[in-house]
């Protein structure tokens, strides 16, 4: 039997975090409606930094109610121009410029204040690689110009403003990768060698020994098996299309690289794919119920949920109350639970107090040795026999079922293929 992978302290963290939210506040603090198409010149001038109301303690308090254990906030991102939202001594574009609270206000350290006040892990998403939202000009992709050098002194200059001023970050964000010095990019891999090499990463350089991979889309849906082990160690999306082989991973791979999905609370006709905030788009705003089933499809299969959370122009978070609804939702599931095993072996059986109802079931495997289970399949014993209610591959952190609501006498857990002695770290059935 080879020897398997297996995820580091920080990365077996990151999966019991389960849940998480990333935070948009670029357009809003721009005064736009939508960004498309406007000149650098004229959407990121300082000028336009004039938010009329910043309260990032309400952000976090609402991602709290959510049930959210760490926060991404986008610092800099291509759709807000090159915006620095916090004191950048090297972009000529950031909150310093802003004649919001005389220049002195710094948005990052705001949302790291909060998310300490909200026992919430903190981290941030800064947008590294060649997208046009510095200066709007093809020749800083060229290596040996001008305008090359300025980008990637900029980038490595953020970089270490970032990583050095706000303490330890959970999880840092790279949208679409990261760009090699090699093909043109920042030394992106070094700075995060000497200043976060803690942080988990989502698509962090090649380097990194702790990263996050994309799950194949922004629906919210995690493949039906999802491994947290791939043969690649790093991948390059930004969400503008589809992947839906990078999701499932592969049973036995060479790394750990689980998988993250993200999905914006708001539908993707809405402002900046769902991921961004416009007056009049109410409608469009994802029910709770809807929310719910989107945890289901991912929390429940092996995958974390990182839910986007859009800021209005004011500076407020506008969409409460899906978010303490959906929260709420959330810690009903497991409210009641009717009988609980752990363990080595390949057979458990719960058996339930009498005229149980059974609503949900949460198996969860012991992953510090890596993913060993293969195949499993979980069933229940009611009045008019056996019924099989999932028979699948990945069991890895969390797999959770829904039962609807089944009269059941015992709830069975068959370990059917594994690599190894499989142990379950915890096996509930919830009324």
């Amino acid at each position: 039997m080879k020897e398997l992978c297996r995820p580091t302290k920080q990365q077996q963290l990151w999966a019991d975090c389960e849940l998480g939210v990333i935070i948009h506040y670029s357009r809003g603090l721009l005064g736009m409606d939508r960004l498309e198409g406007i000149s650098p010149e004229k959407a990121a001038a300082p000028a336009r930094l004039q938010p009329k109301k910043l309260d990032t303690d309400q952000w976090l308090e609402n991602a709290a109610a959510l049930g959210a254990k760490y926060a991404v906030f986008v610092a800099n991102q291509r759709n807000c121009q090159g915006i620095s939202l916090w004191q950048s001594g090297s972009n000529p574009r950031s909150m310093r410029q802003s004649p919001y609270e005389q220049g002195t206000f710094d948005c990052v350290g705001e949302f790291i204040k909060s998310c300490k006040k909200y026992d919430i892990l903190p981290g941030l998403y800064y947008q590294t690689g060649f997208n046009g939202h510095y200066f709007n000009k093809e020749q800083y992709r060229m290596p040996g110009t001008k305008e090359h050098e300025e980008y990637v002194r900029i980038v490595e200059e953020d970089l270490e403003e970032l990583w050095t001023r706000y303490g330890q970050l959970f999880e840092i964000w790279f949208d679409g990768g990261v760009v090699t010095r090699k093909d043109g990019g920042a030394d992106v891999a070094g700075l995060l060698e000497k200043y976060q090499p803690q942080a988990v990463c989502f698509q962090g350089p090649e380097e990194h020994g702790q990263n996050l991979r994309w799950i194949g889309n922004e629906d919210g849906l995690a493949p039906f098996d999802t491994w947290s082990t791939t043969d690649k160690k790093v991948c390059h999306f930004d969400g503008s299309s589809q992947d839906m082989q990078i999701g499932k991973g592969v049973p036995g791979g060479k790394y750990w690289f689980p998988a993250e999905t993200d999905m914006g609370n708001r539908r993707p006709e809405a402002a900046g794919t769902g991921w961004g905030w416009a007056p009049g788009e109410e409608r469009l705003v994802w029910t709770p119920e809807e929310l719910l089933e989107r945890y289901y499809t991912s929390v429940g299969r092996n995958s974390n949920f990182l839910l986007g959370q859009c800021i209005a122009d004011d500076g407020s978070f506008p969409d409460t109350l899906q978010f303490r609804t959906l929260g709420k939702y959330i810690r009903r599931i497991y409210e009641r639970p009717l009988n609980s095993i752990r363990g080595e072996g390949t057979s458990f059986v719960l058996t339930l107090p009498e005229n149980s109802i059974v609503k949900n079931i949460s198996v969860m495997e012991e992953i510090a040795e890596g993913e060993k289970i293969r195949k499993f399949r979980i069933t229940a014993i009611t009045d008019i026999g056996e019924r099989e209610l999932i028979h699948a591959g990945c069991i890895g952190h969390k797999r959770l079922i829904a039962a609807g609501n089944l009269r059941a006498e015992e709830i069975r857990l068959e370990i059917l293929q594994s690599e190894g002695k499989p142990c379950i770290r915890d096996f509930t059935v919830y009324g």
